[in-house]
């Protein structure tokens, strides 16, 4: 039987094993997906850059550590008011809304355009964080959207929910396709991450209409 604590161990081990774009690509997809809390709440357009499946695979294409961050930082300025108070960590505003656009946010705003292999490490890391983070928020709202997924997608892992295991496993594959050898790397791993992306929209433009992100 697998346990629980096993996927994590196997992320910590592809982080430590992933090459610079690896990382960069990883923590893009990572983006890429929490993005579906930022579009339900209308923050940010579903088509727009850098959070957007084209954009995603754009970026990829260039196979540029560089222009990944520095497209990611074109966007923060528009995030800021909705990140954690910089010195305190402390969310503005106590709500699930408040706490979910934090966490998908922050992945943004922690890029950094002047990135040594030390910070790819730590962000590519945090993004793995808190990316499996939402999922396991929005899990816990009950929500229909929620339950059909965890019907037609299971978990393979014990006592880890269908959702936050799906992005468990995307995080793996994606590393596992970015440093691999396979001519149809960034096919697959764009259709992967936007896959997991439109259900995570479906779930998140659920628990807004919903009131449960009030």
């Amino acid at each position: 039987m697998i346990m629980p604590q096993e996927p994590y161990r196997g992320l910590v081990a592809a982080f430590e094993a992933a090459s610079d774009w690896g990382l960069a690509l990883s923590a893009l997809g990572c983006v890429h997906r929490t993005s579906a809390v930022l579009v339900a709440e209308g923050v940010v357009e579903e088509d727009a850059a850098p959070f957007s499946t084209g954009s995603l695979v754009e970026l990829a294409e260039l196979r540029d550590t560089s222009a990944v961050l520095s497209a990611l930082m074109s966007a923060r300025q528009s995030l800021a008011v909705y990140g954690a108070d910089p010195e305190t960590g402390e969310v503005r505003g106590e709500s699930d809304r408040a706490e979910l656009l934090a966490m998908a946010s922050e992945l943004v705003l922690r890029a950094d355009a002047n990135a040594d292999r030390a910070f790819l490490e730590e962000w590519a890391s945090m993004c793995s964080s808190i990316s499996i983070d939402v999922m396991q928020h929005l899990d816990c709202m009950e929500l229909r959207a929620v339950a059909e997924f965890g019907s037609t997608s299971p978990s393979p892992y014990e006592d880890v929910p269908p959702l936050p295991a799906a992005e468990i496993q995307a995080q793996l594959e994606i590393l596992r396709l970015v440093d691999g050898r396979d001519a149809d790397a960034l096919t697959h791993m764009a259709k992967l991450s936007d896959a997991l992306r439109s259900a995570l929209v479906v779930i998140a433009a659920e628990a807004v209409s919903s009131g449960e992100l009030d």
